[in-house]
């Protein structure tokens, strides 16, 4: 982006954070979103409550194949301590009720005395299942002594930026994030958003703004695909199966969850098989952590892979350009071949 376009957003975020920490408060007042359980409160368990919380929304025509899958996440919560808040009601079109819920969460944990405040947020789309209530999210969390400049976990499949699951730290820098985010459409009224808030938080985590305290990590950790198992065509992969074909992003047995992107006509045929499996609590899918290949994985990606980061976005910057180069000479070549068709009648 230009410097003209650099300082409107200055601009834009300096407006809207006031405007939306003057809102939030004010909704807060009026009403808190509720807990996976019901409640504001912690959920019921033994076990501390931890400085991680989850998000997620699911509001609209009755679906209970993702209230199902919103269920799931209740053993999950019990064994760690996560409390988990759910948006009920659609504020924003679109999906853009997505960054504000975030925001609105952050500039209420921000608000609190720090000792009080969570740590971090996970946000979890509705169309993901989680298949593994036994591992802990701290374990995917960036290591404090030379990462602490880390604020944001995400991961990419072919398309990009996936926010289908991510993490962000309690922290103003995400503040600015999901504020950038959500006023991209309305000051930059002629870029092309093909996934509405995914893209626009995708354009921002590759600039310089914001990209050092990024880190995209393996898709397959935390936001993993189906992929190929049984004899499927790749869209509706069989969890009762081995998989038929490799793919780097594809869920293994053990794996944290399975998140069902894209195909929105075929997604409840694709998920269902998956949601049932769940709920079966089979043991070759909930395996115990030390019988994951997690902590090998994570370990080896933070002293190995994590230092690259720069290049891998680098190159990440390069390939869009050049998508974006191929997209105008396309949109060129077309217009010029509209205009001669016309010059010639």
């Amino acid at each position: 982006m230009g410097g003209k376009a650099s300082l409107k957003i200055v601009s834009l975020v300096t407006i809207a954070i006031c405007t939306i920490t003057i809102i939030a408060d004010f909704i807060s007042m009026l009403h808190r979103p509720k807990s996976l359980n019901g409640a504001t409160g912690s959920v019921t368990t033994k076990v501390p409550r931890s400085s991680i919380a989850k998000l997620s929304m699911l509001y609209g025509e009755p679906n209970p194949l993702y209230e199902r899958a919103l269920a799931a996440h209740l053993p999950h919560n019990k064994n760690f301590g996560y409390n988990m808040y759910v948006l009920r009601e659609k504020t924003l079109p679109g999906y853009w009720s997505k960054p504000a819920f975030i925001l609105d969460q952050l500039l209420a944990e921000l608000a609190l005395p720090a000792e009080e405040r969570l740590k971090w947020l996970v946000w979890f789309d509705g169309d993901t299942v989680l298949m593994n209530p036994k591992i802990p999210l701290e374990i995917f969390l960036p290591p404090e002594d030379k990462w602490g400049h880390i604020h944001a976990l995400v991961t990419n499949d072919h398309r990009g930026l996936n926010n289908g699951v991510f993490f962000l730290r309690v922290h103003e820098w995400s503040v600015w994030l999901m504020t950038a985010t959500l006023g991209l459409e309305i000051y930059e009224p002629g870029i092309e958003l093909e996934f509405g808030d995914q893209s626009a938080m995708g354009i921002w985590v590759l600039d310089e703004r914001f990209r050092p305290n990024i880190t995209h990590v393996p898709q397959r950790w935390f936001n993993a695909y189906a992929g190929n198992r049984g004899e499927t065509n790749g869209l509706f992969a069989d969890p009762f199966a081995p998989q038929s074909k490799f793919h780097a992003n594809s869920i293994k047995e053990g794996d944290l969850l399975v998140h069902h992107a894209g195909h929105k006509s075929l997604r409840a045929q694709r998920m269902a098989p998956w949601m049932d499996v769940a709920e079966m609590h089979l043991p070759q899918w909930e395996l115990e952590l030390e019988e994951t290949t997690y902590q090998q994985e994570i370990t080896e990606f933070w002293q190995t892979e994590a230092p690259e980061e720069r290049k891998r976005v680098d190159k990440m910057i390069a390939q869009e350009e050049k998508k974006k180069a191929a997209k105008e000479r396309a949109a060129k070549e077309k217009e010029e071949q509209k205009k001669g068709a016309a010059e010639g009648k």
